[in-house]
């Protein structure tokens, strides 16, 4: 059963937004995240952190949302810092089982860095066609993880 916040995001990422804001929007709110700042927040982070071949956005954006729900609030929160690395491995470890890399580059086959390549990729249509899909399964992931373990307190985000 599609889950609402997943086909969301799709929906942001066909609409023009990044796939960073795009998963950040569809999700943010349930944190107090507004769609604005979700969208201004984002922004940088998408088509592999501004184009310097770095992570897919839609990763990076599902790693901000498992920050806030599992981050902690206090500097010396080892406890909820330790999990919250532990949720962003198996986040990244998911999607790389899934499709091969997390990386823009490994995933378009381009290196958005250069801006020939970068081109090669919008004529060849590849954010329209393969974009989606990695949103998609990167928000796929995230509802999944965000259902495992809720908030216990206002604390520290690891589960009790």
């Amino acid at each position: 059963m599609p889950h609402p916040e997943v086909e969301q995001a799709v929906a942001y990422y066909k609409q023009g937004y990044t796939c960073a804001q795009s998963i950040l929007a569809s999700f943010g709110g349930r944190y107090g995240l507004t769609s604005d700042m979700a969208f201004r927040l984002g922004e940088p982070f998408g088509a592999g952190m501004s184009c310097t071949s770095g992570m897919c956005g839609s990763v990076t954006g599902a790693i901000m949302l498992l920050g806030l729900q599992y981050g902690g609030i206090r500097s010396d929160d080892a406890a909820a810092r330790s999990y919250t690395f532990q949720r962003v491995h198996e986040l990244i470890q998911r999607f790389t089982l899934l499709r091969g890399s997390i990386r823009c580059t490994d995933l378009l086959g381009y290196d958005l860095s250069d801006p020939q390549q970068f081109q090669t990729v919008w004529e060849k249509g590849l954010f329209v066609q393969l974009c989606p899909d990695l949103v998609r399964d990167a928000a796929r992931i995230l509802a999944e993880m965000l259902k495992q373990a809720p908030l216990t307190n206002s604390n520290s985000a690891v589960p009790g």
